[in-house]
């Protein structure tokens, strides 16, 4: 499901774009993405949402050429250098456990860093700005607002961290880049 990233991974993204100069194969984002998951055995079914009549006969001509182990390794390769690539462009390692919640003041802590990590991997602040917007307005949690900028730096979720990430620090650098 989401294989594309919501679609993140199918845009003009440098981060990609930088890989596929040297591919052996000509390919568009979202070709790579589509086959790399195709070529795994397990997989029977790829969910991809499309908005338009040209990503659909893309995603359907993949499909039919999608079958498990049909990339190369030198394909593979160009998949290994962007996936390593995405993996240093993110700023929290947040790993989406929730431990750190709930949150007294309903700050939505592992969302806030999804979308502020999504901005910065894909070089897409705009479209992560807006979906951290409505996400976390609280259409979705009751009425409470998950944004950063409800924090008031208790420092209980950083007891809780697993991980112990300096979350205060982190809402502080996510509220300034999104603000509210």
């Amino acid at each position: 499901m989401e294989p594309l990233r919501g679609g993140l991974l199918s845009g003009d993204v440098p981060a990609i774009q930088q890989h596929l100069i040297d591919a052996p194969v000509r390919r568009t984002p979202s070709e790579w993405g589509l086959r790399w998951v195709w070529d795994h055995p397990e997989v029977t079914v790829v969910l991809s949402g499309m908005n338009a009549m040209e990503q659909v006969r893309e995603n359907l001509a993949v499909a039919e050429q999608g079958v498990a182990h049909s990339l190369s390794p030198g394909e593979l390769a160009v998949i290994e250098k962007m996936r390593d690539t995405f993996a240093s462009r993110v700023k929290i390692p947040c790993t989406g456990c929730r431990y750190c919640m709930p949150c007294e003041n309903g700050v939505d802590i592992p969302s806030c860093f999804m979308y502020y990590n999504q901005a910065y991997t894909y070089d897409a602040k705009e479209k992560a700005a807006g979906v951290y917007l409505w996400a976390l307005n609280g259409s979705f949690s009751g009425g409470v607002p998950g944004f950063a900028s409800a924090c008031v730096e208790c420092g209980e979720c950083e007891e809780k961290c697993p991980q112990h990430l300096p979350i205060r620090e982190h809402l502080r650098d996510v509220n300034e880049f999104f603000g509210k």
